[in-house]
């Protein structure tokens, strides 16, 4: 049985404060690329969202390359999903590995949480129910992604609006026995623990006294939204006067430990968020230039043990069906796996988590699908984008591939409009290219420098972004009058259907319609052979009637990016 006591690590231990500090930073945004990229900025480190960055290529690792000269980072992972009843997911721990060791960060966070069950991803941080089950199955999964990312895990607190009847410690009990347990470091989020203090209705003195001072590696200050009977850790605000409060008790405790600000909606001006810095570093330098007494452990209580709960895997089962509304599943069953408290309606906490899912796949896909979002309209998009969140849940740990088959959803919805779904796979296809898999491409410049035709001989000579995709409407020109906010000319289906071009050149995603000849030539490059060989093969044929448009078209390409440079 798990208790309150960790024999294994005395107080002293417990108490001691940390004496290095990486510093004041902030959370890496595509908003503040630029100014990074401009001149050095007043911080020390920056955090990034491990699981933007783990793509095969493009702008998003071009630009964490570059930034990461000037400035120490810390990855911090939203989908590692340690406490999921199906286990860590160890080829994605192998990629955030890779990431790792490519950025060598100062360390790799992520959260005490579930985001999802098997295959099903919800993308929310759900709590755990605090039970000496969920604590064993978490200490082996924490053990175990330490052991594949062969580092020190730093694991965040979450903020929570729903409590589990069956909770047998208090969070901070439960995350203070896993930490040592597992022997991994902890993320201190401060507007997490008021956020859940105020839902809950606990002292969030309480759950600082209780936590490990040595384990503390690094602390999160965030704005909230006041919802009246809840508070939402929405990230779109400025760290509350409460908070800051807060915080000042956190560097008390726990002295000299990294701290940024996380804004990730309502983004300000960097300078903005600098100056709010700049509040986090005064805060914490004048509580630190006071004379401190040792830290002190509040006295923990016992837990209990009963084998009657339901197992972890049923509990997140009930709730992954309650989330995405399947047949057959009372909404009873997921409230009663809760805790009643005076004053909350348990159902209604359970909302925020129900509410949240569909919204935030709603926004994932009308960033993916911008054009399609506009031509449709937001309301009639975000209803069918709803109805496809329920239908067709992520099945994918990054959101950055959710929505694939959404062009197919819509097609079915709507098949008198192949334009809609058209712009939709349009749409699909520029965002795949955008971070898509990574290759030098061959310039005519280089072409020329090797001073003969081997080139012409190389075998799968396309550059991995290139796509070809068969069109029957006036897509392109619907997409391009939408993008420049021009009149959206009338939908006309082409007298037969035309092929199109979608690569990434440089950093940008571009698309152009191709004449047949062209088409013809670039399928048979993308089915096999070199240029040399497809050149031969279509001599003579409609495809290649005229010989010298082959040399415009390879000057085409070389110029935009199409082919790729191969090592001599």
């Amino acid at each position: 049985m798990i208790t309150s006591t960790i024999a294994s690590t005395s107080a002293a231990v417990n108490n001691r404060r940390a004496t290095t500090c990486a510093g004041f930073g902030l959370g890496l945004r595509t908003q503040h690329y630029g100014d990074f990229l401009a001149q050095k900025q007043d911080l020390d480190w920056l955090e990034i969202i491990t699981d933007n960055f783990l793509v095969d290529g493009g702008k998003p690792l071009v630009m964490l390359d570059r930034i990461r000269r000037d400035y120490p980072v810390a990855m911090h992972g939203v989908a590692m999903s340690i406490g999921s009843a199906s286990g860590v997911d160890v080829a994605y721990l192998r990629k955030v590995k890779a990431l790792a060791d490519r950025v060598q960060p100062m360390w790799v966070s992520d959260h005490l949480c579930w985001t999802g069950l098997n295959a099903e991803h919800l993308h929310d941080l759900y709590p755990l129910p605090y039970t000496d089950e969920a604590a064993r199955h978490v200490v082996e999964q924490i053990l175990r992604a330490q052991d594949v990312l062969q580092r020190r895990l730093v694991l965040e607190n979450v903020s929570s609006y729903i409590d589990f009847r069956d909770s047998a410690a208090s969070e901070w009990q439960f995350l203070s026995y896993i930490a040592q347990a597992a022997d991994c470091q902890l993320l201190l989020d401060v507007n997490n623990v008021y956020v859940s203090s105020v839902n809950h209705g606990f002292d969030p003195q309480d759950y600082l006294d209780a936590l490990p001072v040595h384990r503390v590696q690094q602390i999160h200050l965030a704005g909230h939204s006041d919802c009246g009977t809840h508070i939402v850790d929405t990230h779109d605000h400025p760290v509350a006067p409460a908070v800051w409060r807060l915080y000042a008790k956190a560097c008390q405790r726990f002295g000299h430990v990294a701290t940024m600000i996380e804004r990730d909606d309502a983004i300000p001006p960097l300078q903005v968020l600098l100056d709010e810095l700049r509040v986090a570093r005064d805060t914490a330098e004048l509580v630190w230039a006071e004379p401190t007494s040792a830290a002190q452990m509040s006295p923990q209580r016992g837990w209990t043990v009963d084998v009657c709960r339901p197992g972890l895997e049923q509990v997140q089962k009930i709730l992954v069906d309650h989330m995405l509304d399947r047949p057959g599943t009372p909404h009873a069953s997921a409230a009663s796996l809760l805790r009643a408290q005076e004053g909350v309606d348990v159902t209604q906490r359970l909302e925020i988590y129900h509410h949240a899912y569909r919204a935030r796949l709603c926004e994932v896909l009308a960033d993916s699908f911008a054009k399609t979002c506009l031509y449709m309209g937001s309301d009639t998009f975000e209803e069918e984008a709803a109805v496809f969140a329920v239908q067709q849940p992520p099945d994918s740990r990054s959101l950055s591939r959710y929505g694939a088959g959404f062009p197919a959803y819509l097609a079915s919805k709507y098949p008198e409009n192949p334009e809609l779904w058209e712009l939709a796979q349009l749409d699909w296809d520029l965002r795949t290219r955008f971070d898509g898999a990574d290759a030098p491409a061959l310039s005519a410049e280089a072409a020329k420098a090797f001073g003969d035709t081997r080139w012409l001989t190389w075998a799968q000579p396309l550059h991995p972004s290139v796509l070809l995709r068969t069109v029957t409407t006036n897509v392109a020109q619907i997409w391009q009058a939408i993008n420049a906010d021009a009149q959206v000319p009338e939908v006309q289906l082409l007298p037969m259907p035309k092929v199109m071009l979608v690569w990434r050149k440089l950093l940008q995603p571009h698309f152009q319609i191709l004449d047949h000849g062209a088409a013809t030539f670039l399928h048979r490059l993308d089915a096999c052979g070199s240029i040399e060989d497809a050149s031969n093969a279509l001599a003579g044929t409609d495809a290649l009637s005229e010989p010298q448009h082959l040399g415009g078209w390879l000057q085409s390409w070389l110029n935009d990016g199409i082919l790729r440079l191969q090592p001599i």
